[in-house]
């Protein structure tokens, strides 16, 4: 997280955006390149300007800020004077200037290895430095070809605009294997309990309504900053890993609470094979027992919401919306009526299946009647 994450007046906060105010080329933000010449070396003339010449191509993108490396000791040097920095023998050159380039070689190169620090715009968790990362990486191909190395030579992108980059591609890369993973999961035991093959389908999408509710409201608080000061933060992107860890909360929550009302609604349809009544008995017999427990996570969740660090304010209301969401409105409202409307459909399941789990369809037994 950035330090966008503490509140306005925080001490740590307001240091680092004084030194951002006073030292910008010092930006927090930063992408580093590490370049492994493989062997071969990386002050050779022809190195040392293929180098300068891609620092200043992306010195000249608006997102970054500044950029310090070995080719670009210093932002007024051109190509020539750079490969002349390098190149001059020491008896040549002051003691200062050898004693500074010393230092920049060890600082700098190490066996052939070498980085480039990017100073970047925006926020860690900004598009813009998971762009400009996005862009290096995908030109890195046509810059290492006009560089003189090893076969083994690599470009490789660090820091915290890539660590971001890399994390979100990670979740983006998973997510749809865990997504069905959880919901063949959740239809799956669904099914054992109320053997119809509707209910469990219909019981996703009920908490996918409130989880996305909720994520439509954590952008319109906390990315367009609509009551930032109300809640003391500042607008910002959403922290990548938040929605993921709000959805297997809410998820599980949401659910738990789903079957509890399902499990009463279905022993009511066995009993009664009356699906209104079914429904009306299992909400008024469940809603109280549903509406408590809402109720303690809502409280226990907006705790972390009053937190001053925005990752743990934006995990806490989002908690604490969604399930808020899911007990009044979904829960007490639409499951019961979407139930209703849909009558003894909600407990269809093919034969197969029933013949499978060794029970007959109910619906299928009062219709026989």
């Amino acid at each position: 997280a950035s330090r966008d994450a503490l509140p306005p007046d925080d001490e740590t906060r307001v240091g680092f955006e004084l030194m951002d105010e006073k030292w910008p080329e010092e930006a927090v933000n930063v992408a580093m390149v590490v370049l492994d010449f493989d062997g071969t070396d990386p002050l050779s003339e022809e190195n040392l300007r293929a180098t300068h010449s891609w620092m200043q191509q992306h010195l000249a993108d608006e997102r970054v800020i500044n950029a310090f490396g070995y080719a670009l000791p210093d932002a007024s040097m051109n190509e020539s004077s750079v490969v002349a920095y390098w190149q001059t023998p020491d008896e040549y050159l002051t003691a200062e200037d050898v004693a500074t380039r010393d230092y920049l070689r060890e600082q700098f190169l190490s066996n052939g290895v070498t980085y480039i620090i990017f100073s970047l715009n925006g926020p860690i968790t900004g598009e813009d430095g998971r762009g400009f990362v996005a862009d290096v990486r995908e030109d890195r191909d046509n810059f290492l070809d006009g560089l003189t190395t090893g076969e083994n030579g690599q470009l490789l992108v660090a820091g915290f605009a890539a660590y971001s980059l890399d994390v979100q591609n990670a979740i983006e890369e998973n997510l749809p294997i865990a997504l069905a993973f959880i919901f063949i999961s959740t239809v799956i035991l669904i099914f054992i309990q109320v053997r119809s093959v509707i209910i469990p389908i219909k019981a996703i999408i009920m908490n996918i309504l409130s989880i996305s509710a909720t994520f439509g409201m954590l952008v319109f608080v906390f990315q367009w900053g609509y009551g930032e000061s109300l809640l003391n933060f500042t607008a910002q992107p959403i922290e990548t890993t938040n929605p993921v860890i709000i959805f297997c909360i809410v998820f599980g929550l949401s659910m738990d609470y789903e079957v509890l009302m399902l499990s009463r609604i279905h022993e009511e349809w066995e009993v009664t094979g009356d699906n209104t009544k079914a429904v009306a008995n299992g909400l008024q017999k469940t809603g109280r027992l549903i509406t408590g427990a809402a109720a303690i996570m809502v409280v226990v969740f907006m705790a972390f919401g009053l937190s001053s660090v925005v990752i743990l304010k934006q995990i806490g209301l989002g908690l604490a919306l969604a399930i808020f969401l899911d007990a009044t409105i979904v829960r007490a409202l639409v499951v019961p009526s979407t139930m209703r409307l849909m009558g003894k459909w909600n407990w269809w399941s093919p034969k197969w299946m029933n013949s499978l789990f060794g029970t007959d369809n109910v619906s299928e037994k009062k219709e026989l009647e």
